[in-house]
């Protein structure tokens, strides 16, 4: 498959896409911004959080739950407000590190990974949110967390490690939101690019962007075999989400951050919003279920 450009976005770093109320949104991490895309007139609106950017996954009311740099924020979409949530992070995420990509699990709470800024081997931190809002360890000794994400019946969960070059699986425990039992579903060359973020389709397997790849690949969700994989004319592939009418568009971020003048000419939609049209459909993408501050 091949994918079209979407949007000729030009980011630093696009990540994080999530499919809202029929209308697709995403980050630029390193400008702090969540992005809005209006089909209707194919116009952008952003909201500046102040911040890095990790992850924004949508709450109710207007607001979205956000991860920045070292902190977690509120987001009200209509007033473009931003409320720093007071709850603790344990342990803190350092000045080293930073937070990166995210999910909302099945009980609503967000998940979300820190990333080591100066590539130091497992020193970041996977997080899941209590209800309250504090967040606390769901797996240590990570070095680059990336993409997550749930089997079509949550007992499994999916999750990168992106300097570990491998995508993992573990058995997922509704009851107490915990996981256990790991093991390396895939492990990928290291060959110069890595495994970034994911989405899950309905028949429970894997969409893989892979940084440095030019492409997503669709791994089966329990042999780690590849079914497929989706072409892209640039090479820092970061993310991906379904969306459109059936849920059956794979919208695709990318990075164009790091790239010289050679290889920006060479590929010039580097950064930009892709998509391609899939046989399968995705999973949706659940809402936050932590109670938002007042607007």
């Amino acid at each position: 498959m091949q994918a079209q450009l979407h949007i000729d976005a030009r980011h630093a770093l696009g990540e994080g896409p999530v499919w809202h109320h029929d209308t697709l949104y995403w980050v630029n991490i390193t400008e702090g911004r969540l992005y809005r895309h209006n089909a209707a007139t194919d116009t952008l609106t952003h909201f500046d959080v102040g911040s890095t950017l990790g992850v924004a996954l949508p709450a109710a009311d207007g607001w979205w739950w956000t991860a920045r740099e070292h902190d977690c924020a509120w987001l009200h979409e209509p007033s473009s407000k931003v409320v720093p949530l007071d709850a603790p992070i344990t342990p803190p995420v350092p000045a080293s590190l930073r937070f990166n990509d995210g999910f909302t699990g099945p009980d609503g709470h967000p998940w979300v990974g820190s990333a080591a800024l100066d590539g130091s081997r497992e020193t970041a931190i996977l997080y899941r949110a209590d209800e309250t809002g504090a967040l606390h360890v769901a797996l240590p000794n990570i070095t680059l967390s990336n993409g997550l994400g749930w089997s079509p019946d949550k007992s499994q969960f999916y999750y990168v490690d992106s300097l570990a070059h491998n995508l993992s699986v573990f058995d997922y425990d509704a009851s107490t939101q915990t996981i256990a039992n790991r093991r390396i579903l895939r492990e990928f060359p290291q060959d110069g690019s890595v495994p970034d973020g994911l989405s899950i389709d309905a028949e429970g397997h894997i969409w893989l962007a892979i940084w440095g790849g030019s492409g997503v690949l669709r791994i089966d969700g329990q042999s780690g075999d590849i079914l497929d994989r989706i072409d892209l004319p640039v090479s820092q592939v970061t993310s991906c989400v379904f969306g459109g009418p059936e849920n059956r568009t794979l919208f695709i971020t990318s990075a164009r951050a790091g790239l010289d003048d050679d290889a920006l000419a060479a590929q010039p939609l580097a950064g930009g919003i892709f998509r391609v049209e899939t046989d399968v459909a995705g999973l949706p993408c659940p809402p936050c279920s932590l109670p938002p501050p007042s607007a």
